[in-house]
């Protein structure tokens, strides 16, 4: 049963981050052509998705608003989409979005705070200057973000923080630069599919880094035992939910997960392609045993010779 999604609004961004593997990257992941998403087509997004929630009883349906860019670019958007999901009471559906933070105005996070028991706003910092800087850009830009929803929220956001080889190493110091600084809700999510592999961090790394924060003070989702056996993505340190519970929706098509966008070898289908037809064709993956990503397992290491496009196998 699928009962996670997210939705990629597009490729536009105003940052270039160093490890982003969208932007910087002749990997074949962006078309060079607009791929955002317009409100009806958000909309009409929302209906499909809801229309499945009814037809198999799904309790609750899970919605990131992410992708290969920044969120807030196309704040309005957004605005369409929640604001028809209270209209039509489609109360089984839940949001979250990732924003860099850079681009914070005053009605957006009023309509955040308005609106925060729909839709969840998170904010990527990597941890202090010198580390963040490494693999994103704007620190300075991106706290005074962070101050902003401070004043709107009356609270510290929820942080999406990159784990790179650097993290690892300065694990001490980021662990202090969070408390020190009052943040407490943290997800770590670990860094693959970079150019510079020399800052990709394994699975058992990653794990063995969310381990070290046993005991802290900081609120870590990974660590909660009520998330231990959700499917999600390893990126998190979750189990894969390729071919089980989770999609990838884009202007482009559906997607098993985020690391196949631009894969027309495994896109599903139209980004308005009836869900219990999606589920069909997962059925079709190749078993995965829990703690392994599909995308790593059968997919990494096989490259059409003739594109730099990854190639997918099916079972």
């Amino acid at each position: 049963m699928i009962d996670r999604a997210c939705i990629s609004l597009g490729e536009l961004c105003n940052l270039k981050c160093a490890y982003c593997h969208f932007q910087n990257e002749e990997n074949g992941k962006l078309s060079g052509l607009r791929q955002e998403f317009t409100g009806n087509e958000m909309i009409v997004i929302a209906d499909n998705i809801y229309r499945y929630v009814l037809e198999n009883d799904v309790p609750i349906f899970k919605i990131g608003i992410v992708g290969a860019g920044e969120t807030l670019l196309q704040f309005k958007k957004i605005h369409t989409l929640i604001n028809y999901v209270k209209e039509k009471q489609y109360t089984r559906l839940q949001f979250y979005t990732i924003t860099n933070g850079t681009v914070f105005k005053k009605d957006m996070l009023d309509f955040f705070f308005e609106n925060q028991s729909l839709i969840k706003l998170n904010i990527s910092l990597d941890g202090y200057e010198e580390l963040h800087n490494i693999g994103r850009e704007r620190f300075k830009d991106v706290f005074k973000g962070i101050g902003k929803y401070e004043m709107r929220f009356n609270q510290k956001p929820p942080i999406n923080c990159t784990v790179h080889q650097e993290t690892l190493k300065y694990r001490d110091e980021l662990h202090d630069f969070f408390v020190n600084n009052q943040f407490k809700n943290i997800t770590f999510s670990r860094l693959f599919d970079s150019h510079d592999e020399n800052l990709v961090v394994s699975a058992v790394e990653f794990r063995d880094f969310l381990n070290s924060f046993s005991g802290s003070q900081l609120q870590l989702r990974q660590l909660d035992p009520n998330n231990q056996k959700k499917y999600d993505c390893t990126m998190y340190g979750n189990l894969c939910g390729v071919g089980r519970n989770n999609i990838f929706i884009t202007k482009r098509g559906i997607y098993p997960c985020g690391r196949f966008y631009g894969n027309e070898q495994y896109n599903y289908g139209a980004f308005n392609l009836p869900l219990d037809t999606v589920e069909q064709q997962m059925k079709q993956m190749k078993p995965l045993n829990d703690g392994e990503c599909y995308y790593d397992k059968y997919a990494g290491n096989k490259k059409d010779e003739n594109s730099s496009v990854w190639r997918i196998e099916i079972g």
